[in-house]
């Protein structure tokens, strides 16, 4: 079980890390990442606590529409992502600067395949999902709306935030190509990453059982 958590743990960093790739990559970002962003540019607030308040307001819009307590779990975990995030954006920010267009293009691209990998494996190991996952999943289980199209939807519906934020900014930067790939296709990458995510899960709790197996009865 310790092990299904590191997992659960790594798929945490993953989209944590994809985030900060695509926001780097000044070539647009998912209306999710780019909202934080343009809130952090417009108060000085982190990124990080940007995305924690978010989280909160979210996770107490899903409880509503479920009829349940807020998922505090979730919560946990998007503080987690918010700490992430501010981490490894004061590390990779500086790069901004010396980016060449084949570079931007690099941390885009590995950034949302990033981000799909690290979706699914907290899929599939049935822990808490992030804020937003979770708000997606509250309305697919309330409503008639698929995953995809539900995901898409809400996506767009942040990403509205972002630009009326980034007219007032005057700046577009994390605004683009990455935005219009994450806010059609972040649904469908996740959908690929899965199987994958599973292989690894598969294989982590065969390695968890043979290792039990193996231990000497006392």
């Amino acid at each position: 079980m310790i092990k299904k958590y590191i997992y659960y743990l790594f798929g945490v960093i993953f989209m944590s890390l994809g985030v900060t790739l695509t926001l780097i990559s000044d070539l647009g970002a998912g209306g999710w990442d780019a909202l934080p962003e343009n809130l952090y540019k417009l108060t000085g607030i982190s990124i990080g606590t940007w995305v924690i308040g978010i989280a909160l307001i979210l996770l107490i819009v899903a409880a509503i529409l479920k009829r349940e307590f807020i998922k505090y779990k979730a919560f946990i975990t998007s503080i987690v992502m918010g700490k992430l995030i501010d981490l490894f954006y004061f590390y990779l920010e500086p790069f901004r600067e010396t980016n060449s267009f084949a570079d931007r293009i690099l941390f885009l691209l590995v950034g949302l395949i990033v981000i799909g990998m690290g979706c699914a494996i907290t899929f599939v190991t049935h822990l808490p999902k992030n804020h937003t996952e979770t708000f997606v999943f509250s309305i697919v289980d309330t409503t008639e709306f698929s995953y995809q199209k539900t995901k898409t939807l809400v996506d767009i519906s942040a990403l509205t935030i972002a630009v009326v934020i980034g007219f007032k900014l005057k700046d577009f930067s994390n605004l683009g190509l990455g935005t219009i790939l994450n806010s059609f296709f972040m649904g469908t990458i996740i959908h690929y990453c899965l199987p994958f995510a599973q292989k690894g899960q598969d294989l982590l709790l065969k390695v968890e059982k043979r290792q039990v197996k193996k231990e000497p009865d006392l």
